[in-house]
């Protein structure tokens, strides 16, 4: 069983744009990011079962963008809703996952 915190600032920037859930890399986030996990061994270390959640709460747009581009430059969720492009951007997220992982 094991939770997990990450905060990025506006100018937070990964080292890596590797996704670890559908709704986007936790570790990406300009923002807040929790997760609560289970994890049960079946048969030993063979046969696993795992239970995730994942809630993000972004403080600011363009946490999933690359340099150069302007998807990239931090703006604040009311600063994007000022600008137009609110329904571009995301301000919260979830993700739900159980899954059995067998190794061999």
């Amino acid at each position: 069983m094991g939770a997990e915190f990450n905060h990025g600032s506006n100018y937070w920037r990964p080292i890596t744009y590797g996704k670890d859930t559908l709704i986007g890399s936790k570790i990406a986030a300009r923002g807040d990011a929790y997760e609560l996990y289970f994890t049960e061994p079946l048969v030993e270390d063979i046969l696993t079962f795992q239970l995730r959640y994942t809630y993000i709460d972004y403080d600011y747009s363009g946490s999933n963008g690359f340099f150069g581009t302007t998807t990239g430059t931090p703006m604040s969720m009311n600063e994007a809703v000022a600008a137009g492009v609110g329904s571009m951007v995301v301000d919260k997220a979830q993700d739900i996952r159980a899954y059995i992982r067998y190794k061999f």
